[in-house]
């Protein structure tokens, strides 16, 4: 819709679009009104859309519903009228819908009016053209949520025709996965199993913050770009942080380095058993566990302030492998599991096997980003007592007949472990590996080697 300079624009909505017909109208050089038939709290643009349309020169007009355009003898559009609301009774939803207020009219002179609110999509067409297409109350399509086929086979639909007004974002996301649900319609696929595939993959984590033991820090504001220099140009507002703003910014720590992140027991028991809202949480900011991270071992990882206290990586360290590098330390609510004497986990005796961060159920012990191809073995040290075949918690090694100890690669030449590599260590865990071909078995062994089974830690 074309806006002239020094003309007089009526925007009529409260969403994004709204603002941006209202900001670029404005860059423009037309004197912009912004009118909205709900109050500031229920309109759909974010604060500081509507903050920022309102310093840049727009006059908005809440609870002010538009009745009739005006035209003069010529056709020609010279005002719009409006009606004031005002919040009546809560509706079903308990949200008070807006009602008319008899006898408050008033005009806008303007030369152009922007509707910017929401549409819906005429669905008139299905009854009589377009059979076995059901459409809601709300006027869209009804489809199945994850391969939005309609009751139809064969006919899909997406965007807002589907879930009302939304996003463009939102609009193009469902519009990949519809198409990933036509190629499978035009396979032979099931639809009822590709949707329940696609909802598996889809599945969002209901992130909450159980333990809130540090302050939150605000963001940085971004610097922006004077009110006053943004007239009649569409120059770039946001001008990017500066070095420090960026490294202060990017220190805000949202916790997000956890592989247990949407497969969290701890989260699963928390929303399970309603620990969001516990006793502990009407304390003080100090009375909130804040344990320093270690980071000094070479393999694992320590984050205490993710410890739920099960002792599970207690029990098979002690009682599975053997070193006993962890123990229950302090009493009451300042119960934690710990190394002796809290020392770094790489002054104890730990064999770095990774069993504890299998057992984890939270993310508390991690395994480090590392890469691994093999270990050297010296043969001519090695007095095959068997101690490495009892500890080795995956099973890689194993004894001959004769109790000669035999190695191969547990799956392929080389194997690259990364952090989360031995943190699903579960899945590379066999009952037996035999070779099956000669070329499988290394230079110098037995061919009939028998592996010893693989303990199974957590199932």
């Amino acid at each position: 819709m074309p806006v002239d300079p020094d003309t007089e624009v009526v925007v009529l909505g409260g969403g994004f679009t709204t603002f941006d017909c209202t900001r670029t109208s404005l860059r423009l050089g037309a004197k912009t009104h912004t009118a909205y038939r709900r109050g500031r709290k229920e309109m759909s643009a974010t604060v500081e859309e509507v903050e920022d349309g309102e310093a840049e020169g727009t006059d908005l007009r809440l609870f002010s519903a538009p009745t009739k355009l005006i035209y003069d003898d010529n056709k020609k559009l010279t005002g719009i009228e409006f009606l004031k609301m005002k919040l009546g009774e809560p509706d079903a939803s308990g949200r008070r819908r807006p009602v008319p207020d008899p006898g408050t009219e008033y005009t806008i002179n303007c030369d152009t009016v922007i509707p910017a609110f929401g549409q819906s999509p005429d669905v008139s067409y299905f009854p009589t053209h377009v059979q076995g297409v059901k459409t809601s109350k709300w006027k869209t399509v009804v489809t199945d949520p994850w391969n939005f086929m309609t009751d139809r086979p064969g006919v899909f639909s997406g965007g807002d025709c589907q879930m009302g007004a939304k996003t463009v974002i939102e609009c193009v996301a469902q519009g990949k996965l519809g198409a990933r649900s036509i190629d499978a319609y035009l396979k032979g696929e099931d639809m009822a199993t590709v949707s329940k595939r696609i909802e598996a993959e889809e599945r969002k984590p209901d992130l909450i913050s159980i333990v809130p033991y540090k302050p939150v820090e605000p963001k940085v504001k971004m610097p922006m770009l004077p009110y006053e220099d943004r007239k009649r140009n569409f120059k770039l507002i946001e001008m990017g942080y500066t070095p420090e703003q960026a490294q202060r910014e990017a220190a805000r720590c949202l916790q997000c380095a956890c592989p247990a992140a949407g497969q969290c027991d701890l989260q699963m028991y928390g929303i399970e058993f309603g620990l969001t809202d516990n006793r502990f949480h009407d304390g003080e900011v100090q009375d909130f566990h804040d344990y320093e991270v270690d980071i000094s071992h070479s393999f694992i990882l320590r984050d205490p302030n993710k410890c739920i206290n099960c002792t599970q990586c207690v029990r098979v360290c002690h009682d599975v492998i053997g070193p006993n590098c962890y123990g229950m330390f302090g009493k009451g609510f300042d119960t934690i599991v710990s190394t002796p004497f809290n020392v770094s986990l790489s002054e104890t005796d730990c064999v770095s096997c990774g069993a504890c961060v299998q057992v984890c159920p939270t993310g508390s012990l991690m395994m480090a980003e590392r890469e691994l191809v093999k270990y050297d073995f010296a043969l001519d040290r090695c007095i095959f007592c068997g101690d490495c075949v009892e500890v080795c918690p995956h099973g890689a090694l194993g004894e001959t007949p004769n109790f000669e100890l035999s190695f191969f690669n547990r799956v392929g030449k080389g194997v690259n472990l990364h952090m989360d590599d031995l943190a699903r260590a579960p899945e590379y865990l066999v009952d037996q590996r035999v070779p099956r071909r000669p070329g499988d078995v290394p230079m110098g062994t037995n061919p009939l080697i028998r592996p010893l089974p693989a303990r199974r830690i957590r199932e």
